[in-house]
């Protein structure tokens, strides 16, 4: 019988191949994950992990999705608690920086991804989606900032958002690739006060 959190034998067996190989990912990157390293590890044959994962590749997409999906977990959490657009902004700043840096594996992942751009078009494709899914996310929160009147009315939002992707991209990659180099915390505060300095409505004049 399945798990109760699981509907079928099927979800089961996938979430527990997903799980294994992050913990692989995080701890050893994505040289230490291989099919036979899974299977020593797993309950289960080298036969039912590639039932459900063809090859190496589909199981790294899916450890990007699972790693990916709780990061924006964590940020709609801390939305959730957000009153302000400004509060929204260093709220999502905040979560997604500190959701790379403790998720691991996303990150392993991901630079994995840039050193194959431009040649494999599936990894270009994946870091692709997931700016555009970052920058959808931040489109919606400066949507709600214009219709509640605290942003300007010229703003640009998409180059708003592509600004905050790039401030979280630029903040997880030096602090992961140069660990204490800078103030992690600070750094989110310095990019959230200057992305709602220039988004906010400029004070009447006195």
């Amino acid at each position: 019988m399945p798990s109760p959190e699981f509907e079928t034998i099927r979800d089961l067996r996938r979430a527990q191949i997903i799980a294994e190989a992050r913990v692989l990912v995080a701890r050893e990157g994505l040289a230490g994950l291989t099919i036979g390293t899974l299977e020593k590890r797993l309950p289960f044959s080298r036969g039912v992990i590639t039932h459900h994962f063809r090859n190496k590749d589909e199981i790294v997409d899916a450890v990007l999705d699972s790693a990916l999906d709780e990061i924006d977990a964590a940020t709609f959490s801390d939305l959730a608690g957000a009153g302000s657009v400004e509060e929204m902004v260093r709220a999502v700043l905040r979560s997604k920086v500190h959701g790379f840096l403790q998720v691991v594996e996303a990150c392993q992942i991901l630079v994995s991804f840039w050193g194959r751009i431009p040649t494999d078009t599936h990894a270009a494709e994946r870091n692709a989606a997931l700016f555009r899914r970052y920058r959808g996310q931040a489109v919606t929160l400066f949507e709600a900032g214009l219709a509640s009147g605290v942003l300007r009315e010229d703003l640009d939002i998409e180059a708003m958002a592509a600004l905050m992707v790039g401030q979280v991209l630029g903040i997880v990659t030096q602090a992961l690739f140069e660990p204490g180099a800078i103030d992690v915390e600070t750094a989110v505060e310095a990019a959230a006060s200057a992305i709602i300095a220039s988004a906010r409505t400029p004070a009447p004049a006195p």
